[in-house]
């Protein structure tokens, strides 16, 4: 029976009323078997209109014979009797019900898209997720969620852009830079030797503070950046398979965190539409980035890097809360 972790949130109106009724609601579902809630955790709002309140956050997991797009059509019809309206992307809302995985299920559609094509950056997700559901795994990838949690916590907030072209890769971190102050880099995936002059290093063309080597074990890029802030590298070249190594550059602050697999779209299946996603070969976790518009994609990236690094406080002591 596959194993489905949904994600709620509220920011408007008493949401934690609202968030018990979701959840009582959805425990009544006769196809909803085992269910596990997790605690409450209060989160600042990230990315959408400014002055909005901060978010109550959770999720729940169970097992179910469901269809991924059935449990889509319980989580819609929950959102319409508790007043969901949806008027702007990101802005404040009574209620927000996600799938997020759904047993070993990869794929999208016009309606639904798993795993949910953003959560590998959402720390308000992975965090309550390992309340009661941290052995479940990501299919693409493989990865169990407390090993994706903890992976996230361990280094810069951090992406390396992979796929479509150099240009796009390079005014899209020009963006970043001119507009958001993100620090943006090339990490080219076998760095030339370092040249010499008169028994001296020559100067380096990368920003300050950035180092980009290569792992000889493993022929992948190593990204050095000596502070905490959040940064893109512009290209990167494949991380390494072998679990040992994926294990020891998964604690390594200054290896990116997540690959954005950079894609493009037709214009009507942009936002509200899901996004649409599709099978990794990596063995990296992954965050899915539309760059039709080039601006939009900038402010995704800025929002997954502070999605990474969340503040986040629990407000209840358990996943009774909702009883």
């Amino acid at each position: 029976m596959p194993q489905c972790l949904v994600s709620f949130g509220s920011n408007l109106g008493t949401r934690q009323s609202l968030l018990t009724a979701a959840v009582g609601e959805l425990s009544r579902i006769a196809a909803v078997e085992n269910l596990r809630v997790s605690r409450l955790y209060e989160s600042p709002p990230i990315g959408g209109p400014s002055g909005q309140d901060p978010f109550l956050n959770g999720v729940a997991a169970f097992d179910t014979d469901a269809r991924a797009l059935q449990v889509l059509g319980w989580l819609q019809a929950l959102e319409n009797r508790l007043g969901r309206r949806r008027e702007k992307r990101w802005g404040a809302r009574c209620i927000d019900l996600d799938v997020v995985l759904h047993g070993n299920l990869i794929g999208g559609s016009s309606d639904l898209t798993v795993p949910h094509p953003r959560y590998t950056a959402r720390r308000f997700v992975l965090l309550p997720a390992c309340d009661v559901a941290a052995d479940y795994r990501d299919p693409r990838f493989g990865w169990t969620l407390r090993r994706l949690s903890e992976h996230l916590a361990a280094g810069n907030a951090s992406l390396a852009l992979a796929g479509g072209d150099a240009a796009t890769r390079a005014e899209l971190c020009r963006r970043l830079r001119d507009d958001h102050d993100v620090l943006t880099f090339a990490g080219d995936p076998l760095p030339e030797p370092m040249a010499v002059i008169a028994n001296v290093p020559a100067a380096s063309s990368q920003p300050a503070g950035v180092r980009a080597t290569a792992d000889t074990t493993s022929g992948s890029a190593r990204i050095t950046v000596d502070d905490d802030s959040p940064w893109v590298a512009a290209s990167v070249g494949p991380l390494p398979t072998s679990p040992e190594l994926q294990q020891q550059l998964s604690a390594d602050r200054c290896v990116p965190r997540l690959i954005a697999r950079m894609q493009w779209t037709r214009p009507e299946e942009r936002w509200p539409a899901p996004h649409r996603i599709w099978p990794s070969t990596s063995t990296w976790p992954e965050y899915r980035l539309e760059v039709d518009d080039l601006d939009w994609a900038a402010g995704e990236i800025v929002s997954a890097l502070a999605s990474m690094r969340c503040p986040l406080q629990p407000v209840t002591v358990d996943g009774q809360w909702w009883r």
